[in-house]
């Protein structure tokens, strides 16, 4: 059936419906390396091994800083060399005393894993050794 009340020639309206569109966006960051386990605890500080050493101190950097890019194989390098170069219990004492008296931070920056190495030894490990001997 016709229409007659409209008039020849007028424009039909159109409309249109607009469906949402729900994004969502996820990020999802991998963890490269688990969490530093706690067996340092559990030790003296002359029995410690350089993966609990490496345990230490990354949980402190954490805890104090967050999370920082890891590279196991460098970690290995870097605190075995600090146990080699610190026998007798003064590495774990100059790492500790990094935390627990200079709250992670030396010389105006955050502590990280490259202090522990030995271009760090006469800014770092040294001066502590010898603040701690006082």
């Amino acid at each position: 059936m016709k229409n007659f009340d409209v008039l020849a020639g007028q424009a039909s309206l159109v409309v249109r419906e607009s469906v949402p569109r729900v994004r969502e966006r996820v990020t999802v960051t991998p963890m490269t390396m688990p969490a530093p386990g706690a067996s340092h605890l559990l030790s003296g500080a002359g029995d410690w091994t350089w993966s609990q050493l490496r345990d230490y101190v990354i949980r402190e950097i954490e805890l104090r800083h967050g999370a920082q890019p890891r590279d196991p194989r460098k970690e290995r390098g870097i605190f075995s060399s600090f146990l080699g170069r610190w026998p007798e219990g003064q590495a774990v004492r100059i790492a500790k005393a990094a935390f627990e008296v200079h709250d992670g931070w030396w010389g105006n920056a955050p502590i990280s894993v490259n202090r522990f190495c030995k271009a760090s030894d006469p800014y770092f490990s040294r001066v502590i050794l010898a603040q701690l001997e006082r």
